[in-house]
């Protein structure tokens, strides 16, 4: 019988949750205008499938849930605007009248420095939700409000795929804008990689095109660091005719803890030093909680980008581990999510109270995963409310993404092999919450100083908001940023998740 082990997997987004005790290092906003007045004034225009919501209203929640409940934004109203036009007045409205504002599509991330945000306006963005599939440019272009479960479908029966993140439920564009890691990389790259235009509404209000042609250099800044410059209410992609039918590969294990470190010796086997991941294999690698055996356990879900006859070639030493649970099965692109990492996928989606530390690694150093994995264990023991937490190990190609070069884009990180993901869950009224944090902020500190780098550094869709700039953005990178932040929001207007400090160093 399957053992019934659950782990919490985020996918990425760019934005929030974090720790309620956070003090903010900005200072305290001018005091918000009454929204209501604001918003309801007829001269603005707005479609009339605009819809505008306060909180104790049944739609305010639907515009404004996060999936990461740990701590969240706080909102005096929130628009789902109807148009690309509404957005535009939105922001100008906002501006004016010096409204902090959160615009959102999958509300999928759990930066802590969305805590910072209280008593907002929230732009819910999920009405722009259109998908266009341009067979013959071969080009996608999506809505602010699409998320990746909505492209499967249109693309695929088009004949057509691209590169995605690994859950079904994040919004494409807030993935796109930190770059977006994902199964695909060594055959296609980046999700960012594949964006051709967006259509941006920048802090005055004012609506560009961002693209290698036209403001190059907001293209190149909103590719890896794109929260800080402004709200996209759409963007053009180029996708990839379909592979070899478009057919994939996935092999789902449950291991019990004592395989841990033959698991991850064989793991290393494909990732560390000069060795290279097929450009068609991925992994994801999941250290949780076992309600059947009582302790921590172990789940892969390997992905081939291909047959079912050459993945078993490819992973016979991942197979020869003999795994008391494995399901091998062929799969259509489209439906690749919603069937592997053995359908949980509905479930990993769910909003839960959980939040995400992220740590980059160059190597998989077999001693530090098996420490790793023995801390958790007892925590488990010591902590059994927290027993939904857990902690992944994503480990994908990069050959597509490392023959981009490191200038085409703010991104600075298409050098690392595998990224960790701890992920603290348990319920919010939980007292075990600032021990549980201090706990996971130490074996974050531990993988990063053993990752190969000199030190922690994080995909900025995987960091939790404690980080240095530096540690997100990279020394490198940072001053370029700097100085295209002081020219399109001189003012700090997006200053709500991971933001980009004003000078540097």
């Amino acid at each position: 019988m399957r053992s019934q082990l659950f782990l919490s997997v985020g996918a990425a987004v760019s934005l929030a949750a974090a720790a309620p005790s956070v003090v903010s290092r900005t200072p305290c906003p001018p005091q918000v205008p009454n929204l209501a007045e604001l918003l309801q004034d007829p001269e603005l225009g707005f479609d009339s499938r605009t819809l505008i919501t306060f909180p104790g209203q049944s739609n305010f929640t639907e515009a404004t849930e996060r999936w990461a409940q740990f701590a969240v934004p706080t909102y005096s109203a929130a628009v789902s605007p109807a148009t690309e036009q509404d957005v535009v007045t939105l922001v100008r409205l906002a501006a004016e009248h010096e409204v902090p504002f959160l615009a959102t599509g999958g509300r999928h991330g759990y930066s802590r420095t969305l805590t910072r945000l209280r008593n907002g306006l929230a732009i819910d963005l999920s009405n722009l939700d259109e998908v266009i599939v341009d067979a013959e440019a071969q080009t996608m272009t999506t809505g602010a409000g699409v998320i990746f479960g909505d492209i499967f479908e249109p693309l695929y029966n088009a004949g057509f795929l691209i590169q995605t993140g690994v859950c079904s439920c994040p919004s494409m564009i807030g993935v796109t804008i930190g770059s977006g890691v994902g199964r695909l990389e060594g055959l296609y790259g980046l999700v960012a990689d594949a964006l051709e235009s967006v259509r941006i509404v920048i802090a005055n209000g004012t609506l560009l095109t961002a693209s290698r042609r036209e403001n190059p250099d907001l293209f190149w800044a909103i590719r890896g660091a794109g929260a800080n410059f402004g709200v996209i209410t759409s963007a053009t992609y180029n996708v990839h005719p379909l592979p070899r039918g478009g057919n994939m590969t996935y092999i789902d294990m449950q291991m019990p803890g004592y395989m841990n470190a033959s698991y991850f010796e064989a793991l290393g086997e494909f990732v560390n030093g000069d060795n290279e991941m097929p450009a068609e294999l991925s992994v994801s690698s999941k250290m949780g909680f076992d309600v059947n055996s009582g302790g921590a356990a172990l789940m892969a879900n390997w992905v081939y980008a291909g047959p079912e006859a050459e993945a078993r070639e490819i992973l016979a030493p991942i197979l020869a581990l003999n795994a008391p649970v494995v399901v091998v099965r062929e799969t259509s692109w489209n439906y690749l999510i919603r069937d592997s990492n053995f359908g949980l996928e509905r479930a990993v989606c769910a909003p839960q109270p959980v939040t995400v530390m992220g740590a980059n690694m160059r190597t998989v150093d077999t001693s530090l995963m098996v420490n790793v994995f023995e801390q958790l264990a007892g925590f488990f023991r010591d902590t059994p409310e927290a027993r939904a937490s857990g902690v992944v190990f994503e480990s994908f190609p990069t050959q597509a993404t490392r023959a981009v070069p490191d200038d085409d884009s703010a991104y600075p990180w298409r050098d690392v092999k595998t990224l960790a993901m701890l992920q603290p869950n348990m319920p919010l009224n939980s007292t075990s919450w600032p021990a549980a944090m201090e706990f996971f902020q130490g074996l974050r500190a531990e993988i990063g100083e053993n990752s190969g780098y000199d030190g922690l550094r994080v995909y900025v869709n995987y960091a939790q908001g404690d980080e240095t700039p530096a540690q997100i953005y990279s020394e490198t990178k940072l001053p370029r940023l700097v100085e295209l932040k002081n020219q399109y929001d001189p003012t700090n207007v997006f200053r709500y998740n991971h933001p980009i400090p004003q000078v540097y160093p």
